[in-house]
């Protein structure tokens, strides 16, 4: 059984940077407008895709494709779509579309803030007919059918280069963490003759699901120069029914613009309450930790 974490969901309400001009009215000479709105699509490269602090692309390569527009108003939206192993999320096509929508307020260089929603889909990934629990004799007393589709609302509120975000999970599951699914990670060790205390102990709480998951992160982004700037980032992920998946999360690293890109460079991992719950292995059983502190390159075009 594979395990997985969070993934999250780092920058959901962003503003992006395009203009639109006025079109000439009665025979008038055309004149320029203020944009209304604004468009920005980004394509990034990245050596590991993270998403707090856990590889959610066995430690390869993963690839984002962003969307993100504005309007005046205060009303925002991102699309992204983003690349995720079949390693971390069994029989997935390898796809991991998110929508999110909101509103957002303030002065970016003061105090800002915003609400929203968000959902992502990991699309085909399931584990199916997984126990549920077990019986004195180790019979499986039901099954469930297991995906990963995560459905959140969010707040954020910021001065300055500083921003949190708090969100909470409303969906049945995050990110597919229930009994089925979570309990299992302590079976191979308990078949291999160790101690069974800790799978009884999660089983027998009975079906479990983790609706209810809070997730905070502070982030920062500070200008070093104009082309160059210090970005960091600390979450705290605590999941509902299942403390044994909680973590710390932590990014610290610089970007810089330059021929057209943005070029990357950080160092993130985390660190979790129990560390089997962020392993997984693939066809040939090679075994992986994905909340291992990592150097992580990315190359980044903005149009």
């Amino acid at each position: 059984m594979h395990r997985h974490t969070l993934f999250c969901l780092a920058a959901s309400l962003c503003l992006g940077a395009a203009a639109h001009a006025a079109q000439p009215q009665d025979g008038a000479s055309a004149e320029p407008e203020i944009s209304s709105y604004s468009i920005d699509t980004t394509l990034k490269l990245s050596s590991d895709r993270k998403s707090r602090g856990v590889s959610d692309t066995f430690g390869r390569p993963g690839v984002d494709l962003t969307v993100e527009a504005a309007h005046e108003s205060g009303l925002v939206g991102q699309f992204q779509l983003g690349t995720v192993s079949r390693f971390n999320y069994p029989d997935s096509n390898r796809l991991n579309p998110l929508l999110a929508l909101g509103w957002r307020g303030g002065d970016p260089d003061g105090l800002h803030y915003g609400v929203g929603a968000a959902r992502e889909w990991f699309l085909r990934a399931k584990v199916n007919g997984a126990p549920t629990g077990f019986d004195a004799e180790f019979n499986p007393t039901g099954v469930a059918d297991t995906r990963f589709h995560t459905s959140y609302l969010l707040g954020e509120l910021g001065w300055g280069i500083f921003t949190a975000r708090y969100l909470h999970v409303v969906s049945k599951d995050f990110r597919g963490a229930n009994t089925s699914t979570i309990c299992a990670s302590y079976l191979p060790a308990m078949m291999a003759g160790g101690d069974p205390t800790a799978a009884m102990d999660c089983y027998g709480r009975g079906m479990q699901h983790s609706r209810g998951t809070q997730l905070l992160d502070l982030d920062m982004a500070y200008p070093i120069n104009g082309t160059t700037k210090l970005i960091g980032h600390l979450g705290w992920q605590r999941v509902r029914h299942f403390s044994q998946m909680n973590t710390v999360d932590y990014r610290l690293g610089l970007e810089h613009t330059r021929w057209g890109f943005v070029w990357g460079a950080e160092v993130a991992g985390a660190r979790a309450k129990n560390r089997d719950m962020f392993i997984a292995a693939d066809d040939g059983g090679k075994i992986r930790r994905m909340d291992g502190t990592k150097l992580i390159l990315s190359v980044a075009k903005r149009f």
